[in-house]
This record gives structure tokens, sequence and C-alpha cells, in this order.
């Protein structure tokens, strides 16, 4: 196959497609050369995002890099390197940012979908925010297929939606046994070479990441994995090096500090949005971890940004005397 053209498509989704449990809305292909800006310019203000704000979907998509290198993070993922072929399962709701390392670039593959058919894998596990970062075999074949229906896409002028919402679906299915060997055992925005053997503790730190934004105590976790909160206390640390608790109040902290330093919302407003009691709470282990009150960090965040910026303005040319 020829390499594939860049370009985009966004389909239109009327009431009898969000009947059929799975639909297809985007999907779009680019060759991001070394040096060249990222996200290529054109899209949606819904799909646009930029480095520094990040984005958050009303939808499901699959990136694709099928060359090249990249970084990305979400709140349940911290910042991770990866070189293709590597998947990136974005979820709905879930704030995330991710581009190519500038002096390498990279080539992409997207599907952007949504439906109850595809909830319902979130909700039984099969697709997992925590596992966002899924590498591919060398040899798999999942970049062929990606190719191969973005293609029919790209050269078809009637936008067939049906017909490509039951073709995505089965490539979303293709691509969760594709990357499963992948995923075993591995928690996506830890560095790629850590592994935790223990599947409780692999299933606590997946728990604890996709809902420590809601109440959630070390008890609602060993609840949930049927073990003793004793043994899982014990195992957790084991494996980590650190308790559940320390891990949930982490989760917090890091989702507080990039909604301070990102969006202008009440401190109280923040507390409720993470997961935290009060923001009296959030401000005691905020100070605690980071030296510093919430309202300071922001400030000082809010001057980072600003010289920064500053700094990266053209300067205007100074009259000669």
């Amino acid at each position: 196959m020829a390499e594939l053209e860049s370009f985009f498509r966004y389909f239109p989704v009327d009431d009898d497609l969000l009947r059929c449990g799975a639909y297809v809305t985007g999907a779009g292909a680019a060759t991001i050369l070394p040096g060249a800006p990222y996200p290529p310019f054109g899209h949606p203000a819904l799909y646009h995002f930029d480095w520094r704000r990040g984005r958050t979907l009303p939808e499901f998509q699959m990136v694709l890099v099928a060359q090249g290198a990249g970084e990305f993070e979400s709140e349940l993922t911290p910042a991770v390197r990866f070189t293709g072929p590597t998947l990136l399962w974005l979820f709905p709701g879930v704030w995330h940012r991710y581009r190519p390392v500038q002096s390498v670039g990279w080539n992409e593959r997207w599907f952007s979908y949504n439906g109850e058919l595809v909830h319902r894998l979130w909700t039984q596990g099969m697709i997992d925010p925590v596992r966002a970062v899924a590498p591919l075999d060398a040899k798999s074949t999942l970049v062929g297929k990606f190719e191969m229906q973005l293609e029919q896409i790209r050269t078809n002028a009637m936008s067939q939606t049906a017909l490509y919402s039951l073709q995505v679906l089965r490539l979303v299915a293709e691509a969760i046994e594709a990357v499963a060997a992948a995923n075993d055992a591995t928690v996506a925005g830890s560095s790629p070479s850590q592994r935790f053997e223990d599947s409780v503790v692999v299933d606590a730190l997946r728990i604890i990441r996709t809902r420590s934004h809601r109440a959630i105590s070390i008890d609602d976790v060993a609840e949930e994995l049927a073990v003793a909160r004793r043994t899982l206390d014990r195992r957790f640390a084991a494996a980590t090096g650190r308790s559940i608790l320390e891990e949930i109040n982490d989760c917090r902290l890091n989702r507080a500090k990039r909604l301070l330093a990102e969006t202008d919302l009440s401190l109280r407003s923040i507390a409720n949005q993470v997961g935290f009691s009060s923001p009296e709470r959030m401000g005691l282990l905020f100070g605690r971890r980071e030296g510093m009150s919430p309202s300071e960090f922001r400030s000082r965040r809010t001057r980072h940004g600003s010289a920064v910026a500053a700094s990266r303005q053209p300067r205007s040319a100074q009259p000669s005397r």
C-alpha cells in the first residue's frame, strides 16, 4: 500500500445512529515531520488542543502512532515517553495531552467513536484509562488494518457513517486483542519497564487512579477486590513502596496542581472535583508535600507562565539611535 495521505473527516451523528450502540465521529491520519507544529491546524475547536492546556473529549478515540516517538500524559497517567508502534486510548471526560518528540516527529492514524457498546467495554475493564499507552508488537498487523480503513474513508466521497461505525468497532476489538500481551500487568503512566506481577496491586492501582476523584477508602478498594484490608495493604506496599492512602492522596494532589495551574476555579471547587473532603484538607496535604499553600502554588505558576509567555513573544524592533 502506498503511504497514506494526511487528512481528517468528521461525521454527523443522527438519532438513528445514536441508537446503534456504537458510532464513529471522526477519522484521520497525519505525518508530523521533525520540528513541525503540533497538532495540525484546521480541526474543529472541540478536538483542537495545545500542550499547555491539554484537552478533554466527550467521546473515545484511538490514536495509533505507527512510527516515531512521543510523550503522553493524562489525569490518570503521569507523563510517559514512547516509540512507535504504540496505541493511545483516549476516554471521554479524562483530561489528556500528547505530542511527538520535536526532533523525531511521528505518523499518526486515529478514529473517534462513542456509544453504549464502547462504554460497556470500559466498565468491563477491556479498555482502561489507567492503561492508556499500549505498545504494539513490531510485527502487528493493526497498523495495516487502520490504514486500509482510513484509505476507504479518505477516498469515499459518500459518508457511509453506519458502515464505518461497524468497521471501526471491529478495529476496536482487534486493537484490544493486539495490545493485550503488551498491557499484561503493566500500569501505563509509570516507566514502560515498570511492571507489577501482583494482579491485585494492578487492579488496586486501576481503581485508585480511576475513582480517586470521588469518595474512596482503603476498605472500598479491598471490598471490590475481595481481599482483606491488611492483605491488600501489605501486598501494595511490597510492590510499590508506598501505602494505598499515599497513592490516593498523590492522585488527588496531582490533579489539584493541574487545576490550580490551568484554571481559575476556586479552592473549594478544586477540592471537590479532585476528591478531597474540604479545601482545608487539601491545603493541609498540599502544604506537607509541596511546602506551600495551594494559593501560593497557583500564584507562582501564574507568574512563571506569564514570564515564559513574555519570553516567547517576538521582540519589537528598536529604533536606531
